[in-house]
């Protein structure tokens, strides 16, 4: 059966208590004029009750996370409540009126800020000298995620006031070159030491060209990501193919490139040893077998690529590999030989599968997590991996599910399924309610349920098993919503 809900701990229910409490009282406030009472009246309460500045930090991520509450209860929360106990602050979605006032408070009250992400507050134009005000009045900062803000000048206050920094976010559109970056790091040794993450640029697009993006490899030794940067094997080559210094390696662990080609690949080698998880999409023919190369790879990520050519680099290096996301295969992808030669295999992911087979029912032993979206999978490949994954904890298909009720009750009593926590059929319209119960029945760990818009499973039905599960205080969501609660 469905595990139980477990008894929510008394902290939860307490700080849930309290947020209700104070959103209630800034609900009354009418205008910033008459906030002087209320704040008193709340301030006064909390110190009777002995409030630690641990509640204040969790008041604050709770209130600014319901995006659905009025901006101005999220805005004056801040206000109450943004002191020196509070050290990391993530704004939230607020509307364009609230952006001044919002910067405003942060320059003012958050100077003990060592976290800060400003994702929903877009500072632009008249709006940028607060930017510049808060980067000079929080030194402590050790991430600061400012994603479709930053510029040059950004840049050079960044270097200038926040040397502690270990993650920085920047990306997005942006208007950062050279010189911001040359600004930010020259002659600033501790922050050049301390950055190991900066997300810059876009996903497909070199919005920030990719020998800017060489000067931060070159100059933050301990730098591991470039997050959402899709160019870096470019910046490498460049690093490489220009007076790169004698014995230069970065400390990159994530590697995301666009049509690599083998001169590419030969700088990555020869530059990035440390390199954990690597990203390629539409790689030259024979690139993918230099990957055999890296020694520290677990996780590989591919798009457009030929199935061959990564069933021979994974004969070489299967054992090693925890993770597969592909997608835009080309050729018949073999389950079995993914399970003779990936033994430690835990997730693999895959879209837009031209052909998969299987041959010998070889278990994957430690597989936990399989997602399949347009994978042509026949319903013996489908069988195979459902019955051959002993630990397989979620199972999402995306392809047409063909299993009829007998077939699914076939598969719960023989194989214990023991594990599975989470399983998503979108579009099987042989399964009903049945299969629903069965599933509850057999699998103990078992937490989602979904899509069953796509089975032959009616709103009364839904309604009825919501009913259930709420009654047996069963820990399992039913997706999606009842007709009756959407939009609720």
């Amino acid at each position: 059966m469905s595990p139980k809900c477990p008894v929510p701990p008394l902290q939860d229910i307490s700080l849930s208590l309290v947020a209700r409490q104070l959103i209630y009282a800034l609900s009354q406030v009418t205008s910033e004029e008459d906030t002087a009472l209320p704040f008193m009246l709340v301030s006064s309460y909390y110190e009777v009750m002995g409030a630690t500045s641990d509640i204040f930090q969790d008041l604050v991520n709770l209130i600014l996370s319901s995006e659905y509450l009025d901006p101005s209860i999220r805005y004056y929360t801040m206000r109450l409540l943004l002191k020196e106990n509070v050290k990391s602050l993530a704004t939230g979605m607020f509307p364009v009126p609230y952006y001044r006032k919002v910067l405003e408070l942060i320059a003012e009250q958050g100077r003990h800020l060592t976290s800060l992400n400003l994702k929903g507050v877009w500072v632009k134009d008249e709006h940028l000298s607060l930017m510049y005000q808060i980067l000079k009045n929080t030194p402590n900062l050790t991430c600061l995620n400012i994603p479709y803000i930053a510029n040059d000048e950004v840049l050079k206050y960044i270097g200038k006031y926040n040397k502690v920094l270990k993650l920085l976010d920047i990306s997005g559109e942006t208007d950062v070159t050279e010189i911001g970056i040359d600004a930010m790091l020259n002659g600033n040794p501790q922050l050049t030491q301390n950055l190991t993450v900066v997300n810059i640029g876009m996903y497909g697009e070199e919005n920030v060209d990719h020998t800017d993006v060489a000067l931060l490899i070159r100059r933050l030794p301990n730098l591991t990501n470039l997050g959402s940067y899709s160019f870096v094997g470019k910046s490498i080559y460049h690093i490489y193919n220009t007076d790169c210094p004698p014995g230069f390696k970065t400390t990159l662990q994530y590697m995301h490139d666009v049509q690599t080609n083998m001169r590419t690949m030969k700088a990555i080698l020869a530059l990035c040893p440390m390199l954990e998880t690597i990203y390629l999409e539409e790689p030259d023919h024979g690139v993918l077998q230099q990957i055999k190369e890296l020694n520290n790879i677990n996780k590989i990520k591919l798009n457009k690529f030929q199935c061959h050519e990564l069933h021979q680099l994974l004969d070489k290096v299967g054992h090693k590999i925890l993770t597969l996301m592909l997608s835009g295969s080309s050729g018949s992808f073999n389950f079995t030989r993914i399970a003779e030669t990936c033994r430690n295999l835990e997730t693999i992911e895959f879209f837009q599968l031209q052909t998969a087979t299987h041959e010998e029912e070889i278990p994957l032993n430690k597989l936990e997590h399989i997602e399949i979206i347009g994978g042509n999978l026949s319903t013996s490949c489908l069988k195979y991996l459902m019955t051959n994954s002993p630990k397989l904890k979620k199972l999402i298909i995306g392809d047409e599910i063909k299993l009829d009720d007998n077939d699914m009750s076939r598969m719960l009593h023989r194989y214990k399924f023991e594990n599975l926590e989470g399983i998503w059929f979108p579009n099987a319209p042989r399964l009903t309610l049945a299969t629903v119960e069965l599933l509850m029945e057999c699998c103990p760990k078992l937490q989602s349920l979904g899509q069953l818009s796509g089975w032959r499973f009616t709103p009364d039905e839904m309604m009825l098993m919501r009913a259930i599960i709420a009654s047996t205080n069963t820990d399992l969501v039913l997706s999606p919503l009842g007709i009756f609660q959407q939009g609720n």
